[in-house]
């Protein structure tokens, strides 16, 4: 039931969204059998992108201590120089999703980062405080070459980050920075999952807070910030949750005009 209720609280934008939630019975957790399993396939495909990378690195401590360049330096200047002190990070781990900040409006997943290093950046909205960590690619091997605490202040597009701040604070300021009639695009369970689009007008919106469901955002610091498009996904942790939300920026300001739910 927690599970559901945290799905129809987030992803679906409370009330209004809830309609279209799927059956909860099919995110069971996978057995212990089945999750060794799968460690050993994602460590093999660990490098395919960076996102691919990044949760086998999350999940798998050895891997993760595998895949860290030492001595390194660590939060307030401490510095590990040997593997055998390394203490897990847990990331997302014990989340039921993570959200991802970031401006393709394309399948990010399916894409690599096409860079050799990246920064990524988890922000705290209840802390206001940020926590960079620095990748390298080696080899075609992704590493953790350093990590670092930051003031928010730092945090990498302030501009959208204050924009949605405002958005679930503000109901006037979240109907007008809404798109009418607005767009939703689901998985339809009752349609064998087929995706489904549909519309909600402006008599029917319910304001929802955004910030409460992200928590800690990921952020990657290569953001075009000259690209009018934001997109916030949410994707789940072993179980089917994974749906987008699309602002775009017209005359100055930035609007929300899509929801894409492909939870299953």
């Amino acid at each position: 039931m927690k599970k559901r209720y945290m799905k129809q609280l987030i992803i679906f934008g409370l009330l209004f969204f809830c309609a279209c939630n799927s059956d909860n019975s099919k995110k069971t957790n996978l057995s212990a059998e089945n999750k060794s399993t799968s460690k050993k396939e994602s460590q093999l495909s660990a490098d395919k992108s960076f996102l691919d990378f990044f949760e086998t690195f999350m999940w798998d401590k050895n891997f993760q201590k595998s895949r860290v360049i030492f001595p390194i330096t660590i939060e307030d200047d401490m510095i590990i120089i040997d593997k055998s002190k390394w203490k897990h990070i847990p990331f997302y781990s014990s989340e039921e999703y993570y959200p991802i900040l970031h401006f393709d409006t394309t399948t990010y997943f399916e894409k690599d980062i096409k860079t050799s290093n990246v920064g990524l950046i988890i922000a705290n909205f209840k802390t206001k405080k940020i926590t960079k960590y620095c990748f390298e690619k080696k080899i075609n091997k992704w590493f953790l070459t350093g990590m670092e605490k930051q003031s928010f202040e730092k945090i990498p597009d302030l501009d959208f980050i204050s924009f949605i701040k405002e958005y679930s604070q503000d109901t006037a300021f979240q109907k007008k920075h809404t798109q009418f009639p607005f767009t939703k695009l689901f998985s339809d369970p009752d349609k064998d999952y087929e995706i489904t689009q549909t519309t909600i007008t402006q008599e029917k919106w319910e304001n929802f807070d955004i910030i409460k469901g992200i928590k800690n955002l990921m952020i990657l610091t290569n953001t075009e910030k000259s690209n009018k498009y934001r997109n916030i996904y949410f994707r789940g942790v072993e179980n089917g949750i994974l749906a987008k939300y699309t602002f775009e920026k017209k005359n100055g300001e930035w609007m929300f005009i899509k929801l894409e739910d492909y939870s299953d």
